[in-house]
C-alpha cells in the first residue's frame, strides 16, 4: 500500500499544525523533530489503517529506510523512503521530503548525522499509537546522511533556479512509487 507523497516537517513545525495535517490525511509519512526526553530528535511518523498496521506488527515487520537525492531542472529533491512489509500481509511504503534550502529541514537532516537510531511511530486512522520501532542509525547511516547533505548542496549550487514545491511535483510526476521503491531498495 502506498499513499500520496507527503512533505517533511522540520523542528520548527508546531505540534498542533502537524497534528491537524495528520488528522486530515488517511495516509501520511512525515519526519519531524520531537523532544522525547533526550532533546530534539528526528522521528518518522507513518499514518495508515489500523488493520494494516496491526497485521504488519503481528507479523514482526520491521521498517526500513533509504535516502534518495534526485536532480531536477528546478533543483534537488531529497527524500527519505520508508517501507514496512511482511510475507502474507503486504507492504506499507511512502516517503517524506526535505527542502535542502529550508533551515528547519537542513537542521533535521543534519541532526541525523549524530544519532544512533531513528524512531518510527505508526499511527492509525484515529491518530492512536499502534507501535514504535527503532531503526539502528550506525556509522554507515550517519556517513550516508552526510553524503546526502553534500550532494543536495552540490545540486543546489548548480541549479539555475530553485523551487522546492515544483521540483518535488516534477519528481513525483516522473518517478512513480514503484520505481522509487526499486531505486531505494534494489534487490
Amino acid at each position: 500500500m502506498a499513499g500520496k507523497h507527503d512533505a517533511g516537517w522540520g523542528p520548527a513545525a508546531g505540534v498542533e499544525s502537524v497534528k491537524r495535517y495528520l488528522e486530515a490525511q488517511s495516509f501520511a509519512v512525515l519526519c519531524v523533530g520531537m523532544d522525547l526526553g533526550q532533546g530534539t530528535e528526528p522521528v518518522l511518523i507513518v499514518k495508515s489503517s489500523r488493520d494494516l498496521l496491526d497485521s504488519l506488527r503481528a507479523a514482526g515487520a520491521q521498517p526500513e529506510v533509504a535516502w534518495m537525492v534526485h536532480r531536477t531542472d528546478l533543483g534537488p529533491v531529497v527524500c527519505l523512503v520508508v517501507r514496512t512489509q511482511a510475507e502474507g500481509v503486504g507492504s506499507l511504503a511512502g516517503e517524506t521530503y526535505f527542502d535542502p534550502a529550508g533551515e528547519g529541514d537542513r537542521e533535521l537532516i543534519g541532526s541525523m548525522t549524530s544519532r544512533t537510531r531513528l524512531r518510527v511511530v505508526f499511527l492509525d486512522e484515529d491518530m492512536e499509537l499502534e507501535w514504535v520501532a527503532e531503526i539502528p542509525w550506525d556509522e554507515v547511516r550517519r556517513l550516508e546522511t552526510e553524503q546526502v547533505i553534500d550532494r543536495a548542496e552540490e545540486l543546489m549550487e548548480s541549479a539555475k533556479s530553485y523551487d522546492f514545491s515544483k521540483a518535488k511535483e516534477n519528481f513525483q510526476d516522473s518517478v512513480p512509487l514503484d520505481q522509487l521503491l526499486a531505486r531505494a531498495f534494489p534487490q
